[in-house]
């Protein structure tokens, strides 16, 4: 991996977003990877990191495996397993590839979140293709 790529206003990776988290995402060929260290303000139940943000952070990097392809895509279908609490202080890893392309605008994607050796939440997605030059048709 080698490319870092930013959304300005994006929630997780935009650095012109005032409220943003300003994650840097690392992108491979249909690959993404990002590191994050949540604070308090990230708290869901006591010094638990808030599931929402978590499944925010797969699938932006999701996206950005995605888009290391050159696709512009949008969440069509989502679905998570959380594994194990992601504590305030932990060092999060953050992963997304693609797994299928198929013909057509759907690709299904992957994303995981793991803390040392610990999987905190996994999740499967489904994205589709945007722009209809992008979809591949045979």
């Amino acid at each position: 991996m080698a490319k870092y790529l930013s959304f300005r206003h994006c929630f997780i990776c935009g650095w012109d977003n005032p409220e943003g988290l300003h994650i840097p995402v690392e992108e491979g060929e249909g690959t993404a990877r990002a590191e994050w260290v949540a604070d308090a303000n990230h708290c869901g139940y006591n010094d638990i990191v808030h599931g929402g943000i978590l499944v925010a952070l797969m699938d932006d990097v999701m996206a950005h495996a995605l888009c290391s392809l050159d696709l512009d895509t949008v969440t069509a279908h989502l679905e998570v397993d959380y594994r194990s609490p992601a504590h305030i202080g932990d060092k999060l890893v953050i992963t997304g590839e693609l797994v299928e392309r198929g013909t057509g605008r759907a690709l299904r994607t992957k994303g995981r979140i793991t803390c040392e050796d610990r999987v905190i939440a996994e999740c499967t997605s489904v994205m589709v293709i945007v722009k209809k030059e992008q979809v591949t048709t045979t």
